[in-house]
């Protein structure tokens, strides 16, 4: 470990490890994935201040994948099942 700890990087507005809170996202296509920003604030003075960091993940199309399915189970929601074609629904009738 260093005697003098490296100076903040001029981009982060809160200190790494604290908790902050997601307030939006936004995501940029890759050629083999997807930029990811995560938009959070520590807190609400800090939102109400502009005072938002902004991290970038650069995630694969499976891992983006894995993590809508990860959010949308571990909050008990479900995607919606799509609905079945004119020509489907006529022959099971038949």
């Amino acid at each position: 470990m260093s005697r003098f700890p490296r100076p903040p990087h001029p981009d982060r507005t809160v200190s790494h490890g604290e908790r902050r809170a997601v307030v939006g996202w936004t995501h940029n296509d890759l050629p083999r994935g997807i930029d990811l920003c995560i938009e959070s604030a520590a807190s609400q003075a800090g939102l109400e201040n502009d005072r938002i960091a902004r991290d970038h993940f650069a995630l694969t199309h499976n891992q983006a994948l894995l993590l809508a399915r990860y959010l949308l189970q571990s909050t008990g929601q479900r995607l919606e099942e799509p609905s079945r074609g004119l020509l489907r629904r006529l022959f099971r009738r038949v």
